[in-house]
This record gives structure tokens, sequence and C-alpha cells, in this order.
């Protein structure tokens, strides 16, 4: 890592206490999420550091966690809302008034930077693009590879509030009222089997 690069701030702290973050966090140095920091810091200057920010992610991956990572939005506090879009982008904007700003990968951008876009693009095998390489490039790119706009946000502004809660008359588990009579495991729309349960039908076959 060059030395004014490793020397650099970004989201109000040294470069390198980010990527620790990061590789706490996520597990590893993720492009996407090293992408994402800069998109957040870009992000929370043009908002404004002291602006109370609500965030939406058009993507499921990397970028949520580099918010949750870099910003006070996260899933559990409500601050921050997924849209299953895969568009590397997210908006950052006023709780209060709804303005805000959108910054996004610009793929024409990274045409610029060889790598980054055949990475970004999936043309060629992971196996051929070193990990280091690939974050080098990013961080000699930087903001050169985002775009950005201001924008009034117009759905998806509002925080999930919390139902009524009952407890399932099967299970006896508490469970959201408005998800019908009993919950959605006892309704047969679970996502898992009981190992219990497993062995008492491999035992009766």
């Amino acid at each position: 890592m060059h030395s004014e690069i490793s020397e650099k701030h970004l989201c109000g702290q040294p470069l390198i206490d980010c990527f620790r973050i990061v590789e706490n966090f996520h597990g590893w140095k993720a492009p996407g999420l090293v992408i994402g920091m800069f998109m957040i810091d870009l992000a929370r200057e043009l908002v404004g550091e002291s602006v109370e920010s609500d965030a939406i992610v058009e993507t499921r991956h990397c970028l949520p966690d580099a918010i949750q990572l870099f910003t006070p939005c996260t899933i559990g506090n409500g601050w921050m809302k997924i849209v299953d879009w895969d568009k590397f982008a997210l908006s950052l904007y006023d709780r209060k008034n709804r303005n805000g700003y959108r910054v996004w990968l610009d793929l024409e951008k990274t045409k610029q930077f060889p790598d980054l876009y055949n990475w970004y693009m999936r043309r060629v095998p992971k196996k051929t693009l070193p990990l280091e390489v690939l974050v080098n490039t990013i961080l000699s790119a930087q903001r050169a590879i985002l775009s950005y706009e201001s924008i009034y946000i117009t759905r998806l502004y509002e925080r999930d509030k919390k139902g009524k809660t009952t407890i399932c008359s099967v299970c006896k588990e508490a469970y959201a009222e408005k998800l019908g009579k009993v919950c959605i495991s006892c309704q047969g729309r679970g996502y898992y089997t009981a190992s219990e349960n497993l062995i008492n039908e491999r035992s009766e076959q």
C-alpha cells in the first residue's frame, strides 16, 4: 500500500483502521467493502456529517456491511433498508426532510481500471486476479470510479414498526400476530425441520 494512501482517512478514521474493522466483521478484505468505504465517505461528506441520516442500499452483497460498519445505520435499528436490485449503489438521506444523495459504482468510469471492470463484470476467474492487486487498484482509483446525484426519497423511508405479539398455540413461542393464527413454522412454511423429527422419520422408514 502506497504511503500516501495508507495515511488517508476514510469515514472519519485512518484507512488502516478501516481495513481492520472490515476484516474483523466481514472476515476478509472484500473488494466490494473497500469500494463501499469510499462510497460512504463521499455520501457522508455530501449529506453533511452532522445530519442524522438513514440509508437505502440497492444490493445484498457487501455494501450493506459497509453501511453498518461506517454509519449508524443497521438492519437491526431499522435505519437501513435493502432493496435486492443487485445495483452497487447506496443512498444516505436526512431522515427529517428526506433530502440526500445517491452514490454508485459507475461502470463507465471503471473502464479506466481494467482489472476492476473485469472483476465486477465477472469477466475473469477470481484465481487469476489476486486480491491485493484488486484492492490496490481500488485504492488507486478511490472516488474516480464513483458518481452521485442529489435525490429526494419518495418511498421506503418509513421505519418498520413492530406490531402486536402473540403466543403460538402450537409451539408456544412468541411471534408477530399479523402473520396468522399460528406462527409461520407451525403453518408449515418454516425453513427448518427439527433434528429429532428427522431421526424419528428415519427410524420409521
